[in-house]
């Protein structure tokens, strides 16, 4: 039995997408009535309005500038990358050990945009000030870690990292593709205020929104221009964007006023599952709607103890099972999006008992 099949088969599914199901059918005709009530048209080439509303809406959430619309975000911050390296001259950025740049873009900022990457801070921890370094084009910081299971420096921390940029005299650029869980955690403060200091943010829309793709960059006025001129060297100037950007619009209102909900309810699971013998949860407690559970084996056994769990109890706990440092150690992520506001936390609770159970009888043998 494929992982698919299996998943299809559990009555709770924690993997992504993390919103409500719905075929493609439905999807598209929640848009289609979404764009005649609010009067957008089918766009040509990001030029229409739904592209301008979304843009001022994340400049304005932001609190900078401008924002352009990306159809990645991959693509949006290999530019941001590049646009810092030719305004200083400089081929070096700064990245955690986890960046997404590093692990999951197959070295795209060195190939595509010629640039190096010198690694700072320490895999199991968010960075902190002392690990900038002077002389780079730029440092990327991703908040929340996704690969320390959402983990963010506090804010005094986060002020600190701030002021030590400014000093070293190095561009901030930051990796937001989780920022819209980051509220609660910094004393309900706005996106503006968090991501003040920074010289450009990037947003993803389609993993806690939801959205059908995109992402977008926000900074100052000259960068968003030139960010808009790579956008289209890179084939980034998208003929009909708008089934994805109508639906980013729609989402946005309805999913960023839930994301306390979520964030709370994340609180909560990782509580109940803390109190399972041998089961380690980070961070503890989460400070987003992500949080790891982490497990003393390899990552293959840990998905095999994770299908025995749901062929037992009907509960998919996640699509992702990381690696960690060392190959005998791995994590699971589990996120808290609209879908799983629904579920009761005991059955995933027996869940991951399972799990740990088929986990240390697969040590034993």
């Amino acid at each position: 039995m494929t992982d698919e099949t299996l998943k299809r088969e559990c009555s709770i599914d924690l993997s992504f997408p993390f919103y409500p199901h719905e075929t493609a059918g439905e999807r598209l005709r929640t848009i289609a009535d979404y764009m005649e009530r609010e009067g957008l048209g089918g766009e040509l080439y990001l030029g229409g309005r739904s592209v301008e509303l979304l843009e001022a809406k994340i400049a304005d959430i932001i609190g900078k500038p401008d924002a352009v619309w990306f159809p990645t975000g991959t693509m949006a911050q290999g530019v941001a990358a590049r646009l810092y390296s030719q305004r200083t001259g400089r081929r070096q950025i700064l990245l955690h050990p986890t960046s997404h740049l590093e692990l999951h873009e197959s070295g795209s900022y060195a190939h595509v945009h010629g640039l190096n990457a010198n690694m700072i801070g320490e895999w199991s921890r968010p960075l902190v000030a002392d690990d900038l370094q002077a002389d780079a084009a730029c440092a990327i910081i991703e908040l929340p870690q996704r690969h320390n299971g959402g983990a963010l420096p506090n804010w005094d921390e986060l002020t600190n990292i701030k002021q030590r940029a400014a000093e070293l005299d190095v561009p901030l650029h930051m990796d937001g593709a989780r920022i819209w869980g980051t509220r609660p955690f910094y004393g309900n403060r706005s996106y503006a205020e968090i991501s003040e200091g920074f010289s450009s943010v990037y947003v993803s829309f389609y993993k806690e929104i939801g959205a059908l793709a995109g992402a977008a960059l926000s900074g100052d006025s000259d960068f968003c221009e030139e960010a808009r001129t790579w956008r289209a060297r890179m084939g980034g100037l998208t003929v009909a964007p708008w089934p994805a950007v109508p639906d980013t619009l729609r989402l946005l209102e309805r999913r960023l006023p839930m994301m306390p909900d979520f964030v709370a309810q994340t609180g909560k699971l990782a509580a109940s599952l803390a109190t399972i013998d041998g089961v380690v949860v980070t961070p503890e407690p989460p400070h987003v709607n992500m949080m790891h559970v982490q497990w003393a084996c390899d990552a293959e056994t840990a998905k095999a103890a994770r299908d025995e769990a749901a062929r037992q109890t009907g509960v998919w706990l996640c699509g992702s099972v990381w690696a960690l440092e060392r190959d005998d150690r791995c994590a699971m992520e589990l996120v808290i999006g609209e879908r799983a506001l629904s579920y009761d936390h005991q059955p995933i609770v027996d869940a991951v008992t399972i799990m740990m159970q088929t986990i240390r009888a697969a040590r034993r043998n």
